[in-house]
């Protein structure tokens, strides 16, 4: 065969025409992306099953069809990837919250952010994964303060800025943290209230769709006996 020729004219059927290969190189912001989602994921389902302590960075690399090596170039350690397991729920629930419609009443972006909430944490996987925390906490007490933090602070926060900002009183620097310091209280109270009685219940074992289908009718009875108690009052 001469060279040059084209692979039509070698009667062994072969082409010696080079391919040349893309070079390699990092992977796109969406692979990469997706890859840390199916982590993720996979680090969920296996938290939930096995334990803080029975969870292995192998285990979860199986589970989320991914290398040992590509876990951990990501994750320090498990306390690593549990706490980003912990962030990516928490900013899911944020992320819903935020989403509160455009109303001039107080009580009507109070439930539906406490409504918001409370059907995020009565969802199957952060349900399993509260469990998990309270199971392990004697012997991680570390998890449980994490959780605490990520969680409860956070949910705690960002319902006290829609107190706060809804507040219309004309308000100088002192005034302001004033308000911001009240709403931080009331925005405690009202979630304590809502989120704790319903998630003891599924914490205990209750049919979670049971205990879904009374969030609608507890918030709006706790709300209401904020309403009555004129709680609200000095936010309007």
């Amino acid at each position: 065969m001469k060279r040059g020729s084209s692979s039509s004219d070698d009667p062994t059927g072969f082409s010696l025409k080079m391919t040349f290969c893309p070079r390699k190189g990092r992977p796109s912001a969406s692979m990469a992306g997706e890859v840390e989602e199916r982590i993720l994921d996979a680090a969920t389902a296996v938290f939930v099953e096995y334990g803080f302590a029975g969870a292995s960075l192998e285990r979860i690399a199986d589970r989320a069809s991914a290398s040992k090596a590509t876990l951990y170039s990501r994750y320090a350690n498990k306390e690593v990837l549990f706490s980003e397991v912990v962030k990516r729920n928490v900013e899911r629930s944020m992320r819903l919250m935020q989403e509160t419609p455009p109303s001039d009443s107080l009580l009507e972006k109070l439930t539906f952010a406490t409504r918001t909430l409370v059907t995020r944490l009565l969802s199957d996987e952060v349900v399993g994964l509260t469990r998990m925390v309270v199971a392990d906490a004697p012997r991680f007490p570390s998890l449980a303060q994490m959780t605490h933090e990520a969680g409860r602070l956070r949910a705690i926060g960002a319902v006290s800025v829609v107190i706060a900002e809804h507040s219309r009183q004309p308000r100088d620097a002192s005034t302001g943290e004033a308000i911001k310091l009240n709403a931080r209280t009331l925005a405690t109270q009202i979630l304590d209230s809502i989120v704790a009685p319903l998630l003891m219940r599924a914490m205990l074992g209750q049919e979670l769709a049971v205990v879904r289908g009374e969030i609608r009718s507890h918030v709006d009875q706790t709300l209401a006996v904020f309403v009555a108690a004129k709680a609200l009052d000095p936010f309007l």
